[in-house]
């Protein structure tokens, strides 16, 4: 089976998993036998990828960074994957799990990041540092959830898993889903936090502050530059904060926010080096996605 047929495989067990969670969610009002044969058909797709994922290929040398340069470089002449990210593939967006799911991922992920026995009233928040009430403290998720799911996987992650959220009091999330600070990996356990939207920064307007109010609380300029404050036993995954950045960067660079006092970060090398993953699927998904794309810009004469 090569690469392409794995994705199709990947995609319908994605869309089996997505089914079969819109039913649990209907709580008491869920069809059984719908629960039973979505189950089904996701052990037998499971089988499926477990069966046929070793004859892909081997994996080639290299980094994400490298690849997504590659695929823009040869992308050129007609397209790029600046088009993808256009197109809707990969936007700002907001959290779309129900409270009742979030508020799991959110328990998993305190106990992944400070251990099972740690004091969980309160919790420090990893971009601010405030050690705060623990129900001010959400889960922001670095991979969004209306991302594709396809490019997730090939990454190696999953959307709910800890390493896949950063813990930050509630006013911070809504800033970074919109891409206004992101976070960019410089080493294993180095994580720093970047305020791209300069009105934040604006010592003298009105949306600096992050906590508090008005000659008190934490600004935006407080948490700028600084390094996430992360306990000594977990991370978040440094290619999904990579991958926020790189598109957060990207975004911000369209919207004019950068010039000679408030410059673009940095990408180093640490934000890609990260457990190895697949890069022929990652390449093959990348490439896909955009040319069916511009097969649809194609066939509605809806053209840039």
């Amino acid at each position: 089976m090569d690469s392409s047929r794995v994705l199709a495989v990947q995609a319908r067990l994605d869309a089996a998993r997505d089914k079969l969670q819109a039913e649990l969610d209907k709580g008491a009002a869920r069809d059984k036998s719908l629960v039973t044969s979505y189950e089904k058909s996701i052990e037998e797709l499971k089988d499926e990828l477990k069966m046929h994922t070793s004859t892909v290929g081997t994996r080639e040398p290299g980094d994400l960074k490298h690849i997504l340069k590659q695929l823009m470089d040869a992308m050129q002449d007609n397209m790029s994957l600046a088009r993808l990210v256009l197109r809707g593939q990969l936007r700002p967006s907001s959290s779309s799990a129900s409270t009742k799911r979030l508020e799991h991922y959110r328990l998993a992920a305190i106990e992944y990041y400070y251990g099972s026995d740690a004091d969980k009233s309160k919790i420090r928040c990893m971009v601010t540092g405030e050690e705060v009430d623990s129900r001010e403290i959400t889960a922001g998720h670095i991979y969004r959830h209306a991302w594709p799911t396809g490019l997730l996987n090939v990454m190696g992650c999953k959307l709910h898993e800890p390493r896949n959220i950063v813990l930050m009091q509630k006013q911070l999330e809504k800033r970074f889903d919109n891409w206004d600070w992101t976070i960019v990996p410089e080493g294993p356990d180095a994580f720093r936090v970047h305020v791209l939207n300069p009105h934040l920064l604006d010592p003298k307007g009105r949306e600096q502050y992050v906590t508090g109010h008005t000659g008190k609380g934490t600004t935006w300029r407080d948490v700028n530059n600084t390094l996430l404050h992360l306990p000594p036993i977990a991370h978040p995954a440094r290619r999904l904060c990579g991958l926020h950045a790189t598109l957060a960067v990207q975004e911000a660079d369209t919207k004019g926010w950068f010039d000679e006092k408030h410059e673009a970060p940095e990408m180093s090398e640490a934000s890609w080096q990260s457990p190895s993953f697949d890069h022929l699927l990652m390449k093959k998904y990348l490439t896909d996605e955009t040319a069916n794309i511009f097969d649809a810009e194609t066939a509605s004469g809806s053209g840039d």
